[in-house]
């Protein structure tokens, strides 16, 4: 494999990982915020007298938390194959390799 590719393919992954991570925390802010918005719905409706009891959703908080557990590692992996993506690449065109 010649090593001019490796520069780009490495850069692609990066922003592959970082695109992935970017999902994962717009889908555990949506989670989130759809479990406040019932939560307040139902005490809403609690205080209206439309519900003789109170329900609560618990839990939101720990999808949160297991996206931020293998979250980071993504972010630190995706930054660093940028990185050495572009440097490698500014190391090809030093060297015209």
């Amino acid at each position: 494999m010649d090593i001019k590719w490796l520069a780009p393919l490495l850069t692609g992954s990066g922003s592959l990982l970082l695109a992935w991570r970017v999902k994962s925390i717009l889908d555990s802010l949506i989670l989130a915020q759809s479990g406040a918005d019932t939560n307040f719905r139902s005490i809403t409706a609690f205080l209206a007298g439309q519900n003789p009891q109170l329900p609560m959703l618990v839990g939101f908080d720990q999808h949160v938390a297991r996206s931020q557990r293998c979250g980071v590692w993504l972010l630190v992996v995706g930054f660093g194959l940028i990185a050495a993506g572009g440097f490698l690449g500014a190391a090809i065109a030093y060297f015209h390799l």
